[in-house]
């Protein structure tokens, strides 16, 4: 901390948040351009070779629309993180080195006295002067110590004010290098008109580059989030390395250390019929770990994000949702003896390949004692409210920094083209978005679809006989520890 440093919290967060809302309508500005300009590119009307030429720059300004849709996101959270992080108390540089140096100079004026004293108390044989002289001498050192005390209680204000610093330092730059690459391509575009045709160079790397630093930001570019039968499908491709990496997760917990590989394609077939609420979690945990992607693998053991073989870049989903499922399912938590155990309900599901899925306690349960066992809190709540409450409580999580999980029953979704997705029985989610119609935007199987908590199924379920139709939700926060106060 330097003397003329200066932070108001307040007013701080005051500017955070306005940035936040700016942010929130400039993303939603550039998600509709996106959109406009995919829906026009997609008119079958219209037929021409100038139109098709046309459409390949659209698609070259659809990718820098979606990436400075997710860098302005990430400014977003930044603004949010700084909000959280520069704590309740204002900290003046010019007062506290004040108050530092008087305290210093207390100190020494008390040091000073109780040499003064101690000296005479030295040279004098009266006892009743010994006695007062060491009486003044202990009361000036106790006066010492407490200008030390009072010295060290200001110097801890300028070292709260660097942690702020070492905590805040690495905001906004994530999404420099997106911004980078984003320059790259719209230079790129504008020397691609070739006697007024659009020529664009199709080697160029920096599309790959804007997908790829995107990825490492936020759910974008193709990246909708994991599939609960991603696992399976990898399985059954049969590559070597593939079936290594699974065995490998599989055998490192004890219930399954001993599992053949048929029995492991039975686990992942299980998994696949069970598997929502996990990849809903899975989802979570990599959109808290996108921007800490070191962090992720000091933390699991595995890297967050792979390439392939053309230089993309994914998300390694298929291996933090094995690892999720293969430590967490059928465990519950019983008591005895006035205290909780972990155990292993080897009787809870109906077959080897059929699983009963999870129960939000489930959930709550098993994720947090997850990330525990990772040396990470998690805590995770259940929210009563109105099936008319689900869109306005969401809202309030999202603005509160929290990420949600959704449940409903039955599934009645539609995707982006607005074609219904239903199926009987629950489904856990985790949501992605919110739009300005009152839709629910979620995770599943992989892509992205949309609930209406309005649908008639939810609001009137007796209607069409659906007695056990319901659409609830659960709050999940990353506990930081020994966040500033």
């Amino acid at each position: 901390m330097q003397r003329s440093d200066y932070l108001n919290p307040e007013a701080m967060k005051n500017q955070c948040m306005k940035a936040v809302r700016r942010m929130k309508e400039d993303g939603k500005a550039l998600k509709t351009a996106g959109n406009s300009i995919m829906q026009f590119a997609q008119d079958r009307e219209i037929e021409s070779e100038s139109f098709e030429a046309l459409k390949q720059q659209l698609e070259d300004y659809k990718i820098i629309l979606e990436a400075m849709e997710i860098a302005n996101g990430a400014d977003a959270a930044d603004f949010q993180s700084l909000s959280e992080l520069v704590g309740s108390e204002t900290l003046d540089g010019e007062n506290i080195f004040r108050q530092m140096e008087n305290a210093l100079n207390m100190k020494e004026s008390y040091l000073a006295g109780e040499a003064l004293y101690r000296n005479r108390m030295a040279v004098t044989q009266e006892a009743f002067s010994q006695a007062y002289y060491g009486f003044k001498a202990n009361q000036y050192s106790r006066l010492a110590e407490n200008s030390q005390r009072l010295y060290e209680r200001w110097r801890e204000k300028t070292e709260i004010f660097d942690e702020i610093g070492a905590r805040t330092s690495h905001l906004f730059t994530d999404s420099e290098g997106i911004s980078g690459w984003i320059q790259t391509g719209l230079s790129q575009m504008t020397g691609a008109f070739q006697k007024g045709a659009y020529m664009p160079q199709q080697n160029s790397i920096w599309r790959r580059q804007i997908k790829n630093a995107g990825v490492r930001l936020a759910m974008g570019f193709g990246d909708k989030g994991g599939e609960q039968n991603g696992p399976y499908t990898l399985w059954r491709r049969g590559m070597a390395s593939d079936r290594e990496f699974i065995r490998e997760i599989v055998h490192g917990y004890e219930e399954y250390e001993n599992y053949s590989d048929e029995e492991i394609e039975d686990l992942l077939i299980k998994l696949n019929s069970e598997g929502c609420g996990y990849v809903a979690f899975a989802n979570i945990i990599v959109d808290e770990y996108r921007r800490k992607e070191d962090e992720f693998e000091t933390l699991f053991g595995f890297p967050l994000f792979l390439e392939n073989r053309s230089g993309t870049t994914y998300v390694n989903y298929n291996r933090l949702i094995v690892d999720l499922y293969c430590a967490s399912d059928n465990h519950r938590k019983v008591w005895n003896m006035w205290q909780d155990y972990d155990i292993y309900d080897e009787e809870e599901d109906p077959s080897v390949t059929i699983g009963w899925g999870t129960t939000m306690e489930d959930r709550v349960y098993r994720f947090e004692r997850y990330m525990a066992g990772y040396g990470k809190k998690v805590k995770i709540e259940n929210i009563k409210c109105q099936t008319d409450e689900v869109y306005l409580r969401c809202k309030e999580e999202a603005e509160l920094g929290n990420r949600v999980i959704i449940s409903t029953c039955p599934v009645r979704m539609e995707d982006a083209q607005g074609e219904p997705v239903q199926m009987d029985g629950g489904h856990a989610m985790v949501v992605t978005g919110l739009t300005d119609d009152g839709r629910i935007q979620v995770s599943s199987w992989g892509e992205l679809y949309y609930i209406s908590p309005e649908d008639s199924d939810f609001i009137s379920p007796e209607k069409n006989r659906l007695r056990d139709a319901y659409i609830r939700i659960q709050s999940v926060r990353f506990e930081n520890i020994g966040e500033l106060q």
